[in-house]
């Protein structure tokens, strides 16, 4: 019996051992792809106005890294810097931030533009810290041609259906960060609501 509780215990300590290795793997793998896909929309946009294209970028240009990416969404008070893709589909939100599809563009006045996001993934950080944002927060989103200051003036707690919320308010250019609320579960909706400012 002794000797069956040790072999157990045994099993379970390498057991935890490999799933933290996997889990540190796959958090590199994640953040190595994010990476990647800032880096190769950035050498996109540093060519742009040249006539030669370096080798690097030209490569960045071509590969599947820059397609569909919108932009680079900074939020340095969450420590967060992601590439942001077309589309809020369930693959899209795997990979990455998501733009909700048929919005404005990011920044236009009176327009309303925004971008979706895992609260608590396995692998990728997302907007799993979505919730520490406050009244005031600064954060930026780098399009192909601009960067856009953006601050936060509203945060909301909605059901998934109250999609209202991201109509357009006269007078400003709204960004709208949504992610799933409370952590682990799909009832309700965080929206962290921000203005472009100069």
């Amino acid at each position: 019996m002794k000797r069956t509780l040790n072999r157990l215990g045994m099993l379970l300590i390498v057991s935890g051992i490999v799933l933290f290795a996997w889990l540190m793997n796959g958090n590199a793998k994640s953040d190595d792809h994010q990476q990647e896909m800032i880096d190769a929309f950035r050498s996109v946009q540093a060519t742009e106005g040249t006539t030669v294209i370096p080798a690097a970028a030209e490569k960045a240009a071509d590969s599947d890294s820059v397609a569909g990416i919108e932009g680079i969404l900074s939020i340095p008070a969450i420590d967060l810097e992601a590439p942001v893709l077309y589309g809020a589909d369930a693959e899209t939100l795997n990979e990455s931030l998501g733009a909700i599809e048929n919005m404005d563009l990011p920044g236009e006045m009176n327009g309303s533009y925004a971008i979706a996001g895992h609260q608590a993934q396995v692998f990728g950080k997302y907007f799993n810290r979505l919730h520490e944002m406050e009244v005031g927060t600064e954060f930026t989103f780098q399009t192909d041609d601009e960067e856009i200051v953006f601050e936060v003036f509203d945060i909301k707690i909605v059901k998934p259906h109250e999609v209202e919320v991201l109509e357009p308010k006269e007078g400003i250019a709204l960004i709208s960060l949504i992610t799933c609320y409370p952590a682990y579960s799909n009832e309700y909706r965080l929206v962290v609501q921000g203005e472009r400012v100069e």
